[in-house]
């Protein structure tokens, strides 16, 4: 029963927003009619439960959760800049959105076109985590929402949904071995390797999601997918024991029935 009831939680959601919402662009040829190249990146809505903390060990989980959300918003950076578009520095734009005054809710849904006139902002990309799971030991898998949603009209340019895995190979006693790309990761980061694989899922992930996005006006590549989907899409990225990738399409459904149930 309850699993039914999130799942329809998850559905009322989805049609909430769009309904409150401006309308939201099918294909990418919006985003090209509107050509915005200044992004401000939203801090990420962490949604995913916290352990009660009963000892040193769920503190420290939850203060890993804590750090790999706040390390997603870092991860949206550099994929963006590939794509042509300008970003604005994580902490500035946050100096922005504490003045502003509106919280992610609302900047999903209310008129922010006051952001481009005060602060040249032409769109925002709201970033989501909905939830952390562990099916295995040697792995975890998150679930993200990352939403381009323009300033100027409030139409929604881009809406993917993505479910993240990682995988990591472990030796015959069961302990896990990091792969040169692990390490090399742990090494520059210097965060202590749970939190360092999150984070690297989560940067892949963002990766992923934000270079399927059209290029901005910039590049020479402008327009040339304008017909390819921009929302919704559902796609599910795996980083392998070997350290290959997987990306592909995922099923909405599937995506609701394990992203909004226990």
């Amino acid at each position: 029963m309850n699993r039914t009831k999130l799942i329809i939680a998850f559905l009322g959601l989805l049609l909430i927003v769009s309904c409150k919402s401006q309308k939201k662009a099918a294909t990418y040829e919006e985003l090209y009619k509107e050509q915005p190249f200044t992004i401000l990146i939203v801090p990420t809505q962490d949604n995913s439960k916290r352990q009660q903390e009963k000892n040193t060990q769920d503190h420290a989980l939850n203060e890993e959760l804590d750090m790999a959300a706040t390390f997603m918003q870092q991860t949206c950076v550099e994929p963006l800049v590939s794509q042509g578009y300008y970003t604005i520095p994580p902490l500035a734009g946050n100096t922005i959105l504490e003045k502003y005054g509106k919280t992610y809710r609302q900047l999903m849904l209310d008129n922010i076109s006051d952001l481009n006139r005060l602060y040249g902002v032409d769109a925002i990309l709201l970033v989501a985590i909905h939830k952390w799971a562990q099916p295995e030991v040697n792995e975890v898998v998150v679930f993200a929402e990352y939403t381009l949603r323009s300033v100027k009209s409030g139409l929604e340019l881009m809406h993917t949904w993505v479910r993240g895995d990682k995988i990591q190979p472990v030796d015959d006693k069961g302990d896990p071995i990091e792969l040169a790309a692990d390490l090399a990761f742990i090494k520059t980061t210097e965060l202590d390797p749970p939190l360092a694989h999150r984070c690297l899922l989560l940067q892949g992930m963002s990766d992923f999601a934000l270079r399927n996005m059209p290029t901005s006006a910039s590049r020479w590549m402008f327009k040339q997918d304008q017909f390819t989907s921009a929302n919704p899409n559902f796609y599910s990225f795996l980083m392998n024991t070997d350290g290959s990738i997987e990306r592909e399409k995922y099923n909405e459904d599937a995506f609701g029935n394990e992203c909004f149930t226990d």
